[in-house]
């Protein structure tokens, strides 16, 4: 079985940063259940990498991007050779195409 190193890009640190903070308001221990429940699940990519799905998008899918709904967020992530990275982490009612316009397919994301 394939090993991947599952790396957090600065744009979904933020997310992940501004859901614990908003959570945090209603609830210390839920905004920590949620940081803790988001950073497990993108750790199993670890070992299975397509455990998310194809995103619908049809130019996003092209890309390679995949993503995984946990809760009412969606975690975007991509494969390369030897690691999986995390791009970003939102509240699925965001337009999250927007996003990723200017992704030119590298690493580096807005």
């Amino acid at each position: 079985m394939e090993r991947y190193r599952v790396v957090f890009l600065q744009s979904a640190l933020d997310d992940l940063e501004e859901i614990v903070l908003y959570i945090s308001k209603d609830s210390k221990e839920k905004a920590m259940k949620m940081h803790d429940k988001i950073i497990d699940l993108a750790n199993k990519l670890e070992t299975f990498s397509k455990l998310g799905v194809q995103v619908p998008e049809r130019k996003m899918s092209a890309h390679g991007f995949r993503l995984i709904a946990i809760d009412r967020y969606l975690l975007f992530y991509k494969i390369y050779p030897e690691e999986i990275c995390i791009l970003r982490v939102v509240h699925g009612a965001r337009d999250y195409s927007k996003l990723f316009s200017q992704f030119s397919g590298e690493k580096e994301i807005e």
